[in-house]
Formats: structure tokens, C-alpha cells, sequence
């Protein structure tokens, strides 16, 4: 059946002469007021009805077909490369009209890069992150984001090991580059360049998705589209599961996190770029997590406790006079009023 056209539909109720309409005001624009009867209301919301079905299905489908591909794809970063080879084909030339010369002398160009298992590896983790990503998009109540959610940490365990396995580091401290010849996508000896680039980019902006015309119906606002960004995909995924369904789990996920972020940065940093990193990072993290559980009612006295011994034990850090205003205005919220005995 084909989509019924709404427009046709609005412009017919509203000649009907069971629609009453307010005389214009003198001297003014003429406005309207449309009332719908109870049976117009019923037929236009049977005619929605339909639409979105039709609209859902569209999708589905959609879906469907880039998932089978997306799916054989993710048998092992060598498929990963196939399949990215095909839609950067198809996406970059075949679309553009150019011809297959064009296609061969680009692959030519980007040998090295091609055969690099970093690079292999960087899109078989995207193309991980984009099928958790779809299923992602109908899952419209927390119990349905159970298993996305172990799949994601199960994800970006194996993110974090992919990026510390192409990294290290000197007996001075110093970090480098495992593959230090150059000439590698992501920046030459950048550690980590490949993985890091990739990652780093929006999978509904990936030559996967845009390949499978992927990109406008990848919308979920609870998600996060970046497959390493730590505090996003904790802030917009994982809290909110863990606060709605295992709010006891809370702050062993919020340790996770931040053991997530140290991962990542001892990976790239040096000892010392680490360490000037984290004298700040650290304190301010274990903040975060302390302010988050009290302000959702999670041990809310053992958080306040906690965030007490951060402003004891770091009075030189940047943030510590904006703590102590906090801590105080906090306090003052929380505590029982005193009560004045008038005797």
C-alpha cells in the first residue's frame, strides 16, 4: 500500500463544514482555530499509524541489509579490510562515476597502508562499534540495553588493548611507536596513529555507514557515536543503564572508567607526560565520580565522606577552591535543619 499523503488529507478536513472556525479580529490578521471531531482525530491517528509502519519498515530494512554485510565483516580484521574496500569504493568512486583505473591507482597509492594490521585491526573494532551502534538505535527501555552494554565494555577492553599493544616504552620512560618505520596512516610514527584515528571518528560519519546511506537514521541521543570516547559512552550509555537497572553497581562502573582513562594515557603518554597528567586528572576524576553518586542518591554518605578527603588531601589543586564552595553549598543541602529549642 502506498503512503497515504497527510497534506491532501489536512486540506480536505479542513473545508468540512463540521470544522468551526472564530471570526478574524477587527484590524488584524485573520486567524483560524481548527477543531477535529472525535472521527476526524480517530482517521488521521489510524493514517499516522500507518505511516510510521511503513516508515519503521523502511528502516528495518535498511538495517537489515547493512547488518549481514556489517556482520561478515566482523569475522576478522582481514574481512574488515574487504568490506572497507568495498565501500570506500563505492562511496568514493563508483558513485563519483570514475572509473576502476582510478580505483587501482588510489589502493596502489595507499599500499602500505592497506597491509598495515593496525590499520586492519582499527576497522574491525569501527565496524564492532557500528553494529552496537544500530543496535542501539530501537532499544527504547534499559532492560533491552543490557546486552549492548556488556558488549560494549567487553568492546572497550578490546579497544584499550589494541592501543596498548602498539605502544612502548623506553627504560627512560619514553613511548614510542612498536612499528617505528614510518610512512604508516595516522601520522607516521604517531603510537598508536591508526587505532587512534579511527577510533576517534563517528562511526555514523564511517566509510561503513555513509557506503550504506547509514548516516541519517543513526539518531539515538543516548549513545555515543565515537567508539573512543571513554566519558562519553560512560556518561551517555553506561551510567544511565547501571542508575535505572544496578544502581548498586554504580561506583565499581565509575571505577571502570577511570581505570579505562588511565589505560589509554599510560598507553600514549610518557612517564613523565603521565605523571603531570594524573597529579590533576586523578583528584579530579575521583570528584566527579563522588559528586555523581551523591547527586543520584548512591551511597551519598560514604560520597560525601570521600569528596571530604579530596579537599583535605589536595588544597593545591586548581579546582580545590570551586570543591570547597561546592562541598559547603552540598552540605548545607543535604543536613537536617537544626531545630532552635525556644525554652
Amino acid at each position: 500500500m502506498k503512503p497515504t499523503h497527510l497534506l491532501p488529507l489536512l486540506a480536505a478536513l479542513l473545508v468540512s463544514p463540521a470544522i468551526a472556525q472564530t471570526p478574524a479580529a477587527p484590524e488584524t490578521e485573520p486567524t483560524t482555530k481548527v477543531i477535529l471531531t472525535p472521527a476526524q482525530t480517530e482517521h488521521i491517528l489510524k493514517e499516522l499509524d500507518k505511516v510510521e509502519a511503513q516508515i519503521s519498515k523502511g528502516r528495518g530494512s535498511v538495517f537489515t541489509a547493512a547488518m549481514a554485510k556489517f556482520r561478515e565483516g566482523m569475522a576478522s580484521p582481514a574481512a574488515a579490510l574487504g568490506l572497507y574496500m568495498d565501500c570506500y569504493k563505492l562511496e568514493h568512486f563508483d558513485r563519483k562515476n570514475l572509473k576502476a583505473v582510478d580505483f587501482k591507482d588510489w589502493s596502489s597509492r595507499n599500499e602500505a597502508k592497506l597491509k598495515d594490521e593496525d590499520f586492519k585491526k582499527a576497522l574491525w573494532l569501527q565496524l564492532e562499534y557500528l553494529v552496537l551502534t544500530i543496535q542501539a538505535q530501537d532499544a527504547d527501555e534499559p532492560k533491552k540495553m543490557a546486552p549492548i552494554v556488556n558488549s560494549l565494555q567487553a568492546f572497550m577492553g578490546k579497544a584499550i588493548s589494541a592501543i596498548q599493544g602498539t605502544t612502548t616504552h623506553s627504560a627512560s620512560g619514553a613511548v614510542t611507536d612498536k612499528d617505528s618505520k614510518g610512512g604508516r596512516k595516522g601520522g607516521g610514527n604517531v603510537p598508536a596513529g591508526d587505532i587512534l584515528g579511527t577510533l576517534r571518528q563517528s562511526v555514523a560519519d564511517s566509510d561503513f555507514a555513509k557506503a550504506y546511506s547509514l548516516e541519517d537514521f543513526l539518531k539515538r541521543e543516548e549513545w555515543e557515536y565515537q567508539p573512543l570516547n571513554v566519558k562519553g559512552i560512560y556518561s551517555n550509555v553506561i551510567f544511565p543503564y547501571f542508575l535505572a537497572e544496578k544502581p548498586t553497581e554504580l561506583p565499581a562502573q565509575w571505577d571502570n572508567r577511570i581505570a579505562a582513562d588511565v589505560a589509554i594515557r599510560k598507553a600514549l603518554m610518557s612517564e613523565n607526560e603521565y605523571g603531570e597528567w594524573s597529579k590533576d586528572a586523578g583528584p579530579r576524576m575521583q570528584w566527579e565520580k563522588n559528586s555523581y553518586l551523591v547527586s543520584n542518591d548512591v551511597n551519598p554518605v560514604i560520597a560525601l565522606a570521600d569528596m571530604l578527603k579530596i579537599i583535605q588531601n589536595y588544597p593545591s589543586h586548581p579546582d580545590a577552591s570551586k570543591w570547597l564552595k561546592d562541598f559547603r553549598a552540598l552540605v548545607e543541602k543535604v543536613s537536617e535543619p537544626v531545630v532552635v529549642d525556644k525554652k
